[in-house]
């Protein structure tokens, strides 16, 4: 992803810290409810060691940018964020049936692995994945509580968690959109971006700027100024993820290149290629795009495709424009100088990256 901004290193510090603190409060409690559960608690802390923490850092940036005074207030809430974001990863790899994620085995590959090894009873796949289900159901259950430790007034923690309820139902529902589009073959640009809004780039930027504005006590205003920085930020966010989830270095991404491609996602990058292509062009492009075995020639071929008709342009273009958005609203913010300059940061750090 490149080199964070200074400031951004040091909260990211900080998050990794109090991370580690509460990884080693929750976990050993779980283990010792039963010793099968160790492998449990092994396989979240192993899985949560790896991450950019962007939602938490931004959690930090929106209560300091809000006049929050000190923000070990709120470390709860933030670590909340992630291990949500923990969640929505092992449980979208069930779901895509992937092999790898941040360069290891998927949790459900994992647990697979250790059913056929171990000899046991019933389908080592079936294990694996439920396994895997737990295992995000937990780290769910665990934001809850991570949550509830910030140090603010009952009442604004009251309206934070009313907040965080609404992120998590939006995530839901762009899940659920993005499995809709793929099945029903639905591929145009307001759907794509719709889901790129809800099932990541509000989760990951405007959701977490706003719970910390709520946090510091912020008024309406604020809380939806940031919103309004956040939204296009996070659907550029997510649209350049798409894009290295079929053009970027696997080693450096840490997932397959193709898996975009031979599950189907319905992205804009798809939209933006179809709308562009002749007859024979588009027939070929669905022939090949969703297909579970696709090689690597195939995949090669679509990409190809993407390139040669200019929906990886019209693409790269749709980032710029929207970053130019999001920086546009941040001008015209009445934010301390300190917060307006780590944001800005922020988002060339988040847009301009490899992985």
């Amino acid at each position: 992803m490149g080199a964070a901004p200074a400031g951004l290193e040091r909260l990211r510090d900080e998050i990794e810290h109090a991370l580690a603190a509460a990884l080693d409060r929750l976990l050993p409690r779980l283990a010792a409810h039963h010793g099968a559960l160790a492998p449990v608690s092994e396989e979240l802390r192993s899985f949560l060691a790896g991450g950019k923490r962007i939602r938490p850092t931004l959690l930090l940036l929106g209560f300091e940018a809000a006049g929050g005074a000190d923000r070990r207030d709120v470390l709860g809430p933030a670590l909340a964020l992630e291990l949500l974001h923990t969640c929505a990863l092992v449980h979208d790899d069930v779901i895509d049936q992937a092999a790898t994620r941040r360069g290891r085995a998927t949790v459900h590959h994992a647990f697979a692995r250790v059913h056929e090894e171990s000899g046991w009873s019933g389908g080592s796949r079936a294990y694996g994945e439920a396994v895997a289900i737990l295992v995000g159901d937990l780290a769910f259950v665990q934001a809850d509580e991570l949550f509830l430790d910030a140090r603010v007034p009952a009442d604004v923690l009251l309206a934070a968690l009313r907040h965080f309820a609404t992120l998590r139902e939006e995530v839901m529902a762009g899940q659920y959109l993005d499995l809709h589009a793929a099945a029903s073959d639905t591929t145009d640009r307001a759907t794509a971006l719709q889901v790129a809004t809800l099932k990541s780039g509000r989760y990951s930027i405007a959701r977490p700027l706003e719970l910390g504005a709520l946090l510091a006590g912020a008024d309406d205003e604020v809380v939806a100024g940031l919103g309004r920085f956040g939204d296009p930020l996070g659907r550029a966010f997510q649209v350049r993820d798409d894009l290295l989830g079929v053009f970027g270095d696997q080693d450096a991404t840490g997932k397959s290149v193709a898996s975009d491609l031979a599950e189907g996602k319905r992205t804009l990058l798809v939209a933006e290629t179809l709308a562009r292509l002749g007859p024979a062009e588009r027939e070929e492009f669905a022939a090949t795009f969703g297909a579970p075995d696709l090689g690597a020639d195939g995949a090669q071929r679509l990409r190809g495709l993407m390139e040669t008709s200019g929906g990886r342009a019209a693409t790269e273009a749709y980032v710029a424009e929207a970053t130019g958005e999001a920086r546009r609203v941040l001008e015209d913010l009445d934010l301390p100088d300190a917060s307006r300059r780590a944001l800005e940061q922020l988002a060339t750090y988040l847009v301009d990256r490899a992985s």
